[in-house]
């Protein structure tokens, strides 16, 4: 059964639909290259739930997708929440807002030390069936 995440604030789509796997974080690359993006540690199409929570985010759990798989969100209007090497480091708290009504709901994870994922805010989504 696929599941989309959808902003708890507005109920608009934050991601395409999404078939839900345990969390078994696919291998790091080694070696890559200065100023590439790096992998992300779950393949399209699919979502895992983080069994530890992500630092910044604070004690909340997190929802971790492929960022090719996130819709209608966009950066973080405090430019505080957007520090990082070459991108996003994800250091400062959550730095995605929903597209249609500003909310803070995710984490996007995309420096050129850091593997490439966005996390959801399990606090600021809902999971619903995909129809």
């Amino acid at each position: 059964m696929l599941i989309v995440f959808r902003c708890r604030q507005c109920d608009a789509s934050l991601s395409n639909p999404l078939e839900r796997l345990e969390w078994k974080p696919l291998p790091r690359v080694k070696g890559r290259e200065h100023y590439t993006y790096g992998p992300s540690t779950v393949a399209l199409g699919s979502v895992a739930a983080d069994p530890d929570p992500y630092v910044p985010a604070g004690a909340i759990a997190t929802w971790v997708i492929n960022p090719l798989d996130g819709v209608q969100l966009r950066p973080h209007m405090d430019p505080a929440r957007l520090y990082g090497c070459c991108r996003r480091d994800g250091l400062n708290g959550p730095n995605l807002l929903c597209a249609c009504c500003d909310s803070e709901v995710g984490i996007e994870i995309s420096d050129c030390w850091t593997e490439y994922d966005i996390r959801l805010l399990s606090s600021a989504v809902s999971v619903g069936h995909y129809r």
